[in-house]
């Protein structure tokens, strides 16, 4: 992959950030980002001292590192904005363990705490889950945007591409811009779908980055109505 690579070789990476896709969705899955948490040292006798109690947060971030230290093993998070250290003990650490990986993208529950012996936020991660299975449950909508000379390959590849992810509780539609209409088409129940990563991937090698939007239900804080996310 060629973003992986750009991070082993140059310790960075220049095409972007694989959770960017994510940003505009983000705050819907996660409490804060990194870079607000970690950002500044407690106020003298506040939220200070080691584990055993916490802020609760949710967090999103690519696993950058994964380490064992006894029991215990100490994951670093990376979401652009910052790093954090996540530890899960060894009950955590078993039950989500297929998904800890390096590069992969997660989201971590947890409670969080100034450590004053290694002078640094920690996160005592409670529950962990993979960023694009929680895209695809929370998905209310996929949406498609094609113009005039995208329709014809567009219809001619639709069926294929959406069949493996048939039948799915997200509805499809299709939105329309000629020389001289416009418009929207919502597909039928039947064309449903699971709003999978590897379908959004073949959607926008088909159409484009831009031409492709996941909808998602208003939070329960905000008024009726969805709300849209696009995926870069």
């Amino acid at each position: 992959m060629r973003l992986a690579g750009e991070r082993e070789t140059l310790g960075l990476y220049l095409t972007g950030h694989p959770l960017a896709r994510f940003e505009t969705a983000l705050p819907r899955f996660v409490s804060h980002r990194i870079g607000d948490l970690v950002s500044d040292r407690p106020l003298p006798g506040l939220e200070a001292g080691r584990f055993g109690g916490g802020k609760p947060v949710t967090v999103a971030g690519l696993i950058d590192e994964v380490k064992k230290r006894g029991p215990r093993v100490i994951l670093t998070l990376d979401d652009r904005t910052g790093r954090i250290e996540a530890m899960l003990f060894e009950e955590t650490w078993h039950k989500h363990r297929d998904l800890i990986a390096k590069d992969a993208l997660v989201v971590v529950e947890g409670l969080l705490r100034f450590d004053e012996f290694s002078d640094a936020w920690r996160l005592a991660a409670r529950r962990l889950t993979e960023l694009d299975k929680l895209r695809e449950q929370e998905a209310r909508r996929l949406v498609m945007r094609c113009t005039h000379g995208e329709v014809e390959r567009l219809l001619e590849r639709l069926a294929a591409i959406l069949a493996p992810w048939r039948p799915g509780p997200c509805p499809v539609t299709v939105e329309y811009a000629g020389r001289e209409a416009r418009g929207a088409l919502n597909l039928g129940e039947e064309w449903s779908v699971r709003a999978s990563r590897e379908l959004l991937e073949q959607l926008e090698g088909l159409l484009g980055r831009d031409a492709v939007q996941v909808l998602y239900a208003a939070p329960a804080a905000a008024a009726g109505g969805a709300v849209s996310a696009d995926l870069r």
